[in-house]
């Protein structure tokens, strides 16, 4: 593999790898930082602790791309892949000059950086990290068990009603406690996908649930072997007793009520009616409809226009401008098509695969992929703590083995379990 070198720069080897060593606490406690900002911004409704916590979160960007172009050991292909988005993003936005957003684009691009970053500082697993993990993991739920949901009017309005804690909603909080699970895959082993499952099961969001059973059933069944036998058996008793309890009551009520969706076809239900929707399936928990009909139009209105905005996009934070919902897609592949345009989704869907195909183990493979996954139901790379997790760890899971061996997954899980 190729590398760039920063040697004719005269950087210190020594302060390089004094930074480096500690990247992954200081994100952690960057991160850990914001997250208190973010729970006194939402409890006192002040907006002094959203500014502060949007500075973090530029200087936590600024310190990712300081150790990444200080490193000596930089990926070409990371670095390819960094240069390529910032390229065409920077393009787009000077296509729709007039209406795009710059911060939302820089929370697009840091996810380059970060993952490029804690490529070039992996290291060793510290004890440290389980603490900040606990507590990221522990903030929230406080909030919410304390103080109930957020108390910033706008924020609730702007989010129909549907917060969680001080996310906007549950499937935010979902993400984010996968990243936390993620973070801790390398520690965890085998557990890690039972956290997942506990966290999908509880949280009851049918796009997470969808996304960790897919992605559990590919790790099982691809390729067959013996250890499958052994994590297909854990998982269906773990299956069975989360559907027992109620844990996927909403999921399946979803997926029957879109029965009707197979049967009339998406053109006919995008034109009908919420009521005649709600009379139709005997539920007004319509999110998978609302999806279809809300996708619909956000395609019908791309692919009207000319070649430069299929290129380039409508401009980066425009979707919920463009449709008669007023809200962003609920599918972040669709976002980046419309927003970024054809070229920056291909750029986005290689770079995914390139992280993917580059973990060193079927457990992380796994975890990773259900952020692929869920990426088609929901609105999630603007959550900025989630994907800085995400692909922090995912940088150094690619690199460093750990101690989760790829062929024992399912080996471990069934000890662990």
């Amino acid at each position: 593999m190729a590398y760039l070198t920063d040697s004719d720069l005269g950087f210190s080897k020594g302060a390089h790898k004094s930074a480096s060593s500690q990247y992954f606490v200081t994100i952690l406690a960057s991160v850990a930082l914001i997250n208190v900002l973010t729970f006194f911004y939402h409890l006192l409704n002040s907006a002094i602790f959203n500014t502060l916590s949007n500075a973090v979160c530029i200087g936590l960007i600024a310190y990712a791309a300081y150790i990444l172009f200080r490193s000596q050991h930089n990926s070409a292909a990371n670095i390819f892949y960094i240069a390529a988005a910032c390229a065409f993003t920077i393009l787009s936005i000077l296509f729709n000059a007039s209406n795009a957003s710059i911060i939302v684009g820089i929370k697009y691009l840091s996810i380059y950086v970060f993952y490029a970053a804690g490529h070039v500082s992996a290291e060793k697993f510290r004890q440290i990290e389980i603490r900040y993990v606990c507590f990221l993991a522990a903030l929230p739920i406080f909030f919410y068990l304390a103080f109930g949901d957020s108390r910033i009017p706008e924020f609730i309005q702007d989010n129909i009603g549907n917060t969680f804690s001080y996310f906007a909603n549950a499937n935010v909080a979902t993400l984010y406690f996968s990243a936390l699970v993620f973070a801790l895959a390398e520690r965890f082993g085998g557990r890690a996908i039972l956290l997942q499952f506990v966290n999908v099961a509880l949280m009851n969001k049918v796009g997470a649930a969808v996304a960790t059973v897919v992605a559990i059933g590919l790790w099982i069944g691809i390729p067959i072997r013996k250890e499958s036998v052994i994590a297909l058996a854990i998982f269906i008793i773990v299956a069975v007793t989360a559907v027992w309890l109620g844990a996927f009551d909403r999921a399946f009520a979803t997926f029957d009520s879109m029965n009707l969706l197979v049967q009339l076809g998406p053109e006919t239900v995008s034109r009908m009616s919420f009521r005649r929707l709600v009379e139709l399936t005997g539920t007004t928990d319509l999110s998978g409809f609302f999806r279809v009909i809300h996708w619909t139009n956000i395609w019908e209105v791309y692919s009207s226009k000319g070649f430069g905005t299929i290129l380039f996009g409508y401009g980066i934070a425009q979707t919920p401008d463009l449709t008669v919902l007023k809200l962003g897609p609920h599918n972040d592949y669709l976002r980046l098509l419309v927003e970024y345009g054809l070229i920056n989704l291909a750029v986005f869907v290689c770079f995914l695969l390139h992280v993917l195909l580059n973990l060193k183990a079927g457990l992380t493979r796994v975890l990773f992929m259900v952020l692929l996954i869920y990426f088609l139901s929901e609105n999630l790379i603007d959550h900025f703590a989630s994907m800085t997790l995400y692909f922090t760890y995912a940088g150094r899971f690619s690199l460093a083995s750990g101690n989760i061996a790829s062929n024992g997954d399912a080996t471990e899980l069934a000890h662990e379990a």
